[in-house]
């Protein structure tokens, strides 16, 4: 594999170029987003560390629809087509992994596009940080403790929303007793069971 570093706010990939390879995050997070024609960022996707891009493009010769942007000190390994075909031909059981990945990334999405649908704000916020207690949460005596990946305004423009809405609709959820900022990149989760209620993932 081919192992690369990037710094906080260094193109992985930029849109319009090939991909590099099937693309795993070893360390930190990175963002995929892309410009809309009035020059605002369009947010479409966060990258954990383990996540991974690039795996459509193995199988066809498209360019890549988006830029990949780290957000902190990133490390990514790097397989290449030739690579992974190779891998997945000696070991079938990589390849139904890598089947049940994108699965769960086309029910996110799918989630995603349902919450933009003309579900109300409150809906597509509840969902997204749902979203990122999985990815970002850790137990602790107060609740779930979750580090956001974005600022606030890259959470908006995530969401397709005003920031000022964002803020909010937050400061809300705090008084309601469901949320309550540490600082603004730290919240605590106190009723996650009411985030359900509220978000798109509760009507499933």
């Amino acid at each position: 594999m081919q192992h690369k570093s990037y710094q906080k706010g260094e193109t992985i990939v930029r849109e319009g170029e090939h991909p590099l390879g099937f693309t795993v995050i070893q360390s930190g997070s990175a963002k995929a987003y892309r410009m809309t024609s009035d020059g605002r960022e369009q947010i479409l996707y966060i990258f954990p560390t383990h996540d991974y891009f690039g795996a459509r493009f193995l199988f066809t010769e498209d360019a890549v629809p988006y830029s990949v942007e780290a957000l902190e000190e990133t490390q990514v390994c790097i397989l290449s087509k030739g690579q992974l075909m190779e891998l997945l031909a000696d070991h079938p059981a990589v390849a139904l992994e890598l089947i049940e990945a994108m699965a769960h990334r086309m029910r996110r999405l799918e989630l995603i596009v349902q919450s933009m649908g003309g579900r109300n704000a409150e809906m597509r916020i509840a969902s997204m940080l749902l979203e990122f207690m999985d990815t970002y949460g850790r137990q602790t005596a107060n609740g779930v403790e979750v580090v956001l990946p974005l600022s606030r305004e890259g959470l908006a423009n995530y969401l397709g929303m005003a920031r000022e809405t964002l803020s909010r609709k937050l400061t809300q959820l705090e008084d309601d007793g469901i949320i309550s900022f540490i600082d603004s990149r730290r919240m605590i989760v106190e009723h996650k069971e009411l985030l359900l209620e509220l978000s798109v993932l509760g009507e499933q």
